[in-house]
């Protein structure tokens, strides 16, 4: 038994390895400052303070992309059009957002 939660165990350190060369991001006075701003503006639901975290860190600290799951609140076009606008406006760039299957291409498409 305590084999197989040895194996069980070496993929989730092999990840944790490959996590430990990314940099952990600070949430400074200007993140939080920005997280303000962005729930008011994007008219976020408070349940969204999380995701408005996300989109915070990436245009933050100037991310190439932002990779999501969440159509809700994220990967979103109304909510990405009045984010490129909030940024655009204060001079910040606004990082490619899309799902890890966009960015890789491969979302299954149809053709009419």
């Amino acid at each position: 038994m305590k084999k197989l939660g040895k194996a069980a165990a070496e993929p989730a350190q092999r990840r944790l390895e490959v996590l430990a060369i990314f940099p952990v991001l600070e949430a400074t006075p200007a993140i939080e400052h920005l997280a303000a701003t962005y729930m008011s503006q994007l008219a976020l639901p408070g349940k969204a303070l999380r995701d408005a975290a996300h989109l915070v860190f990436a245009c933050g600290y100037e991310l190439d992309y932002l990779l999501t799951w969440n159509c809700a609140h994220i990967a979103n076009a109304e909510i990405r059009r009045r984010l490129m606008a909030i940024n655009a406006a204060d001079g910040r760039q606004t990082p490619i957002i899309c799902t890890p299957e966009e960015l890789m291409g491969t979302e299954e498409t149809t053709h009419v």
